[in-house]
């Protein structure tokens, strides 16, 4: 009899499993991402197979879709493209961390917050379009984006974090927020393509490497070529003066327009404004010369008394 109500048991647990010991399920929708509902919410957390393009909806089920969790995307290396609809209110943690093939991202205006290391790795991505919807880049951000030519830091952000753009050798083109206030340690450490940079009087607190080092056999140095325009009086003339950075005094109209050029802002030059740049150029390639020649005047001067 035991016997009996025991396999009776067996296949019914078999049949019937117990629901306490059923996990709790992730939806897969055929585009290759992963969801879960909560509070009639959906929240994408992850993605199936190989996408190449991704259109996320607005709802899913009836829900709106408002937040992408932490991984969702993580070394998703064969995903492109991908859309996000305008409900979407945060992005998280190494959301799209190493998307190798990611080349563009627009980021919704009702996004108010993102992750740290959200891009970090994206070797791809070109252009990276942001909202004035949040006030931090957060720290490694666009980390090693090396395909990223030009970005414009959206008015709205505050704060830069540590690393955020370290290792973006190819960035060129680079103009800050005029709300900017920190920017992070290392944060343009390793932007060898970045020869100039203007840094808005809003800024009171600059990181150690921020801008201008580049990694050598002996360690991090100032890059010769590297010029930081700013305000006389500045946190951005401080750190200049600190790290033996070439400084160039960007308040007056002349030097403006320099700016423009230098820093990659999208405005457009007259042809007048061309010719004054000129005069701005020849000023800041007079200082490069003048630094350059009195580094050798050194090395000289070091030699010689090597000599004696």
């Amino acid at each position: 009899m035991k016997r009996f109500l025991t396999l009776i048991t067996a296949v019914a647990i078999a049949v019937f499993p117990l629901s306490v010991c059923t996990p709790p399920k992730t939806f897969a929708a055929s585009p290759g991402y992963e969801y879960t509902i909560i509070n009639n919410e959906a929240t994408i957390t992850g993605f199936t197979g190989e996408p190449l393009y991704i259109e996320i909806p607005d709802t899913i089920e009836g829900c709106r879709v408002v937040e992408l969790r932490d991984n969702a995307f993580y070394e998703c290396s064969s995903l492109r493209h991908i859309d996000l609809p305008d409900t979407v209110r945060k992005i998280g943690h190494h959301c799209f961390y190493a998307c190798s093939s990611l080349e563009s991202i627009t980021i919704p205006a009702a996004v108010s917050e993102i992750g740290m290391g959200s891009f970090c790795g994206c070797a791809s991505l070109r252009s990276a379009n942001l909202p004035d919807s949040f006030s931090v880049l957060p720290e490694s951000c666009f980390r090693s984006c090396t395909s990223l030519t030009s970005f414009t830091v959206p008015d709205s952000i505050r704060t830069i974090g540590d690393f955020c753009f370290s290792g973006c050798t190819g960035l060129e083109n680079v103009s800050l927020g005029k709300s900017l206030t920190r920017v992070g340690d290392c944060s343009f450490y390793m932007c060898s393509s970045l020869k100039g940079l203007y840094v808005p009087p809003s800024v009171k607190d600059i990181g150690i490497c921020a801008f201008g080092y580049i990694p050598t056999e002996n360690g991090a140095e100032v890059s010769e070529d590297f010029v930081l325009l700013g305000d006389g009086g500045s946190a951005a003339k401080d750190y200049a003066k600190e790290n033996h950075i070439t400084f160039t005094d960007a308040s007056d109209t002349v030097h403006a327009f320099a700016i423009q050029r230098i820093t990659g802002e999208r405005k457009p030059i007259s042809i007048p404004s061309v010719i004054i740049f000129g005069s701005a150029l020849a000023l800041v390639t007079g200082a490069i010369l003048v630094k350059r020649k009195n580094r050798l005047g050194l090395k000289a001067k070091i030699n010689k008394n090597k000599q004696k």
